[in-house]
């Protein structure tokens, strides 16, 4: 294997866990709002994840985080509903 193939290799497998740390981290962010909906009301609790105008590049990440969580979601339910469809055919 040649050196740029395995710095290649080595910057995707990077990438991919970066990209799987903000999506856990969105799943977590999402399961709080969840948690605090019952006491605070659904759009007291939505509304902590939408930045505000002039929010910290770390309000921006955690936004980010959620919809990089929610786009996961869809994507493997919609893999899981593809999949059965298949074997009932």
């Amino acid at each position: 294997m040649s050196a740029r193939a395995l710095v290649s290799q080595w910057l995707a497998r990077a990438v991919l866990l970066l990209l799987w740390s903000f999506v856990a981290w969105g799943t977590l962010l999402l399961l709080l709002t969840l948690g605090s909906v019952a006491g605070e009301g659904l759009r007291t609790a939505l509304s902590r994840l939408v930045p505000p105008s002039g929010a910290s590049v770390w309000a921006w990440v955690n936004a980010l985080s959620v919809a990089l969580a929610v786009a996961a979601g869809l994507v493997a339910g919609g893999l899981v509903v593809s999949g059965r469809r298949r074997r009932e055919s």
